[in-house]
């Protein structure tokens, strides 16, 4: 693709969350697919290491830190200050380029729902990722009235999108979140990763990754592990005990339950390899949990070769089915219990899922999801 790509994000990068690692991986993948791409986003206090070194990328990531005015206000309004000052910024810093008789498109994901509304004033093509349904407001109408093209991480938001603001199909396409399938090549087996992470051999252990937040559906998983065996364990990383309280509230946690931190996204593939089986969450009590998201955790479990316990929310069941993941009934968390204990008493079964979720995960890489949404902008750029 010729032209030159400006990829607009508010996000602090580098950052551990999840965003950061979806937005370092797309960028490689563009890059690496001869995309002229440069990065966007706020200057903010964050790891001084490159954007390539933190996410132990193959090619360096052009980025522009544009300075904003990130006062120390807490919640909203900080956030509101920082987010409009961002706007301003990337529209000044883009608006000069054009006078200079640049030629570029911009490509937006939707990290937050304020900092967008300046993008369609530039001028340029530009191309909305959106990862999760938008209220009708006269930002968003303007957004998607002047998009080139949209691109949403499944189905139902597409959906909902469409009957909101009547946008055509032939302007949208629907693409998940991605993997990196070569950081799961090359696993260790279950007992070198359990003594490499110095986690007891003899017990089942079932295991969570991700962020510890309010719609994940966590409260369902502690009460799982206080109706399973004695001998199953569940292991969560990606926060402490008090923040899994804090979120949940529970006042006590079982002592099965074991809390082991945040950690660095490299070192998942070792979690995941030392595990028995794996837990994918979410809940009908939260509408971005239960029909939106597209958690990169997912495709990381369905490339371990790790069995999978899933939540059977219309969101998960866009990735799998039965035949790839055991799924329980969001919100019971009997019935999750009841889950587990059929995974281990069946294990030749969980294998075989275990094996054909690692063989349909090939679809999902970084590298195709990028090739196919460069096919997409070309189309859409040349009408």
């Amino acid at each position: 693709m010729g032209t030159k790509i400006y990829y607009i994000a508010n996000a602090r990068m580098p950052t551990q969350k999840a965003h950061g690692i979806q937005l370092a991986k797309m960028c490689e993948a563009f890059i690496e697919q001869g995309v002229d791409l440069e990065l966007v986003v706020p200057r903010r206090k964050t790891s001084s290491q490159s954007i390539k070194d933190f996410y132990g990328l193959r090619v360096d990531v052009p980025v522009a830190k544009l300075g904003i005015i990130d006062w120390y206000v807490k919640g909203r309004a900080g956030f509101f200050i920082a987010s409009f000052s961002f706007a301003l910024r990337y529209f000044l810093y883009l608006a000069k380029k054009r006078l200079h008789g640049e030629c570029f498109i911009i490509y937006m994901t939707d990290i937050d729902q304020f900092s967008f509304f300046l993008i369609p004033f530039l001028g340029v093509s530009y191309f909305c990722e959106i990862h999760d349904a938008k209220p009708k407001r006269l930002p968003f109408r303007l957004l998607f009235n002047y998009a080139a093209g949209i691109i949403t991480i499944n189905e139902i938001i597409k959906k909902e999108l469409t009957g909101i603001f009547g946008i055509a199909s032939r302007r949208m396409i629907v693409h998940p979140n991605g993997i990196d399938l070569s950081m799961y090549a090359s696993l260790p087996s279950q007992r070198e990763a359990r003594v490499s992470l110095k986690i007891p051999s003899g017990k089942k252990i079932v295991l969570y990754v991700g962020g510890f937040y309010e719609w994940k559906g966590l409260d369902d998983a502690i009460a799982a592990a206080r109706l399973a065996d004695k001998d199953v364990a569940f292991y969560f990383v990606g926060g402490s005990k008090e923040e899994l309280m804090r979120v949940t509230g529970e006042i006590g946690i079982p002592e099965s339950v074991h809390c082991m931190g945040h950690k660095v996204f490299t070192e998942v593939p070792m979690w995941l390899a030392a595990a028995d089986l794996l837990l994918v969450l979410g809940t009908k009590k939260n509408q971005y949990s239960y029909l939106h998201t597209s958690p990169m955790k997912f495709f990381e479990y369905m490339a371990s070769g790790v069995p999978v316990v899933a939540s059977a929310t219309p969101a998960n069941r866009e990735i799998v089915s039965n035949r790839d993941a055991l799924m329980y009934e969001p919100d019971n968390a009997a019935d999750l219990a009841e889950k587990i204990s059929h995974a281990f008493a069946h294990t030749g079964e969980m294998e075989k899922r275990a094996e054909r979720a690692r063989e349909s995960v090939k679809g999902f890489s970084w590298d195709k999801r990028a090739g196919s949404i460069i096919e997409f902008m070309k189309d859409n750029i040349c009408e």
